[in-house]
């Protein structure tokens, strides 16, 4: 019996029953056996032709998961015998062990001996342009061009996923350039050039090069699709709007076209016909959960609520949507006061990038609750789970307190917070004001020379010192007025620095002037704060009507605001009815 003949009676057998059971261990490792001797022997026993010799230790060794020792057998065969089924194996038990190199010794030799495979040539140009051989790639993609290969436009895409993931943008750029002008005629060339540069934020190119794909192939609505997407991203909604709608009406049934036309209508604030869209893509496909995401948070946004909470909870389900939609649904029931279920719901989303925005609000959610205790704990158990967070965690700890009139323990929050954050000056500047409350001056004046020495011209630090100096040192009302003066050139129409403004003046006996501030003030922002002052300064001008209108309208909002109730202490007929 000839050698060839004897190749091709045993091969026909091994594929037909040994190289199943291969296949299924390079598809999936876990269902084979790594134990026992590894298969490896440098001569074939005698009487046994190599070739066959190759082909059984290859088949066994992969059967028994040693894999290298598969892919070196088969190598040899491959070059002892030229065969496509030898090649397209060895390619992809080279492709299984992430060999690349052997990969594309593999591919080439089967692109070669199988002229009219699609899945060789499109491995092979993968692989060339993973190995640096630009050219030939470019001939690879030739052939699958000329075979008018119906995924080469996900092969590309492909392609492109990987350069834009491993390779410098320059560097990728120029193999694109290269293979599309290689190409000039095929728009997927210019369609994947063009999602590259995009990805690279090389803009004008990508403009350039998904005109050529659209002048190529122009009722293309994925080309469209980018357009539309590099029109925003250049800030031109009209022009994005119009292509989007272009591209809907040359392809009205592509889901993923309607999808980016009702996000965009979304993100414009077109609610209505972002809605009409989406249903639309439902009727027609009630599985699209990318779609139905999006109505959800579409009416979220439109305050449709329970029509919002509908779609959500069918999301649940879809391991994808879960965590957003416990998410949202907990945003739904916080903003409709259901706090308690709110809170089981924030603490539904698991591990994931929404896991410290839901905790967030757990937290936000008990703090509603008036359950401070359980807060507190949560607070210190976050600042130890996201230490990115801590200031922000410490901070709300420290306002929290405040707002339950425990001002002494949110000073000693803030305390603790500096000892593990030295020096940051939002913590300073939150320790300044609640030290000033304790009458701390001293500490109140140093945090905030300390917030100055980092940030000399940050107007809140600089209204803050002017005003708790003017408020509490009149010998030192000169300096509080220079500092309020810088905060006011940084903010000329922050109606909490003109209130300052115009306090500072009136305790330097400059009523007059005083009062242009604090109306203006007051008229910008009718707080209760600024309604005491100016009430205060509209009293001692002798103009008591208008200052208890305005206490009225202060105690209205807020009686339990501290300068309210000083004011009412101080001057109690402004507040029954008895003065003159």
């Amino acid at each position: 019996m000839g050698k060839n003949l004897l190749w091709w009676v045993m091969a026909g057998v091994l594929w037909a029953t040994g190289c199943a059971g291969f296949g299924s261990a390079v598809s999936d490792a876990s269902d084979v056996s790594g134990g026992g001797v590894p298969v490896a022997a440098p001569e074939p026993p005698e009487g046994v032709a190599a070739p066959i010799y190759l082909m059984l230790v290859g088949e066994i060794a992969g059967q028994r998961g040693q894999f290298d020792v598969a892919l070196d057998h088969y190598l040899k065969l491959m070059r002892l015998v030229p065969d496509v089924r030898v090649a397209e194996r060895a390619t992809q038990i080279a492709l299984y062990v992430k060999d690349a190199d052997k990969a594309l010794e593999a591919a080439s030799l089967w692109s070669g001996l199988d002229s009219k495979s699609l899945a060789a040539h499109r491995l092979t140009a993968v692989l060339e342009i993973k190995a640096g051989h630009t050219d030939k790639a470019s001939d690879e993609l030739g052939k699958l061009i000329a075979l008018k290969d119906p995924e080469l436009e996900n092969t590309l895409v492909e392609l492109v996923k990987w350069l834009d993931a491993e390779m410098p943008k320059e560097q990728s750029l120029a193999i694109m350039q290269q293979l599309a002008e290689s190409h000039p005629k095929v728009p997927e060339l210019h369609f994947a050039y063009a999602l590259l540069a995009s990805n690279k934020e090389a803009l004008m190119t990508a403009r350039v090069e998904v005109e050529k794909a659209i002048s190529l192939r122009p009722k293309w609505g994925r080309a469209q699709m980018l357009r539309a997407q590099l029109l925003m991203q250049s800030g031109d909604t009209k022009a994005a709007r119009v292509a989007l709608e272009k591209a809907l009406k040359s392809d009205p049934g592509n889901a993923r076209v309607g999808l980016l036309y009702a996000q965009f209508l979304a993100k414009a604030g077109d609610y209505k016909s972002a809605g009409r869209e989406l249903k639309r893509i439902l009727e027609k496909d009630a599985g699209n959960h990318d779609a139905r995401f999006t109505l959800a948070s579409v009416w979220l946004e439109m305050g449709e609520y329970e029509r919002a909470r509908s779609e959500f909870q069918l999301l649940t389900g879809d391991p994808r949507w879960q965590a957003q939609s416990d998410f949202s649904i907990g945003l739904i029931d916080a903003r409709l006061g259901k706090t308690e279920n709110a809170l089981r719901q924030f603490d539904r989303v698991g591990p994931g990038p929404l896991e410290f925005d839901a905790r967030f609000n757990g937290i936000s959610a008990l703090i509603g609750l008036g359950r401070y205790g359980e807060a507190r704990d949560r607070l210190a158990k976050s600042r130890k789970a996201y230490p990115n967070e801590k200031v922000r965690l410490y901070l709300i700890e420290a306002e929290m307190l405040v707002k339950s009139k425990d001002v002494a323990t949110a000073y000693g929050v803030l305390d603790e917070a500096l000892k593990d954050e030295p020096g940051q000056t939002d913590l300073l500047y939150s320790r300044a004001l609640m030290a000033e409350q304790l009458g701390h001056l001293d500490v109140m004046e140093a945090d905030l020379r300390a917030v100055l020495g980092k940030k000399p011209d940050d107007p809140a630090a600089l209204n803050a010192l002017g005003f708790s100096l003017a408020e509490h040192r009149l010998d030192r009302l000169d300096e509080a007025e220079s500092y309020i003066k810088q905060a006011m050139e940084k903010r000329p129409g922050d109606p909490a620095i003109l209130d300052s403004y115009g306090w500072v003046l009136y305790r330097k006996g400059q009523r007059d002037q005083a009062l242009v501030y604090l109306r203006k003030a007051y008229k910008l922002f009718a707080d209760p704060e600024i309604a005491a002052h100016l009430g205060e300064v509209l009293w001692e001008a002798g103009q008591k009507a208008e200052a208890r209108k305005v206490w009225a309208e202060g105690q209205k909002k807020n009686p339990d605001q501290e300068d309210m109730k000083r004011v009412r202490e101080k001057y109690p007929e402004g507040f029954g009815g008895t003065g003159k």
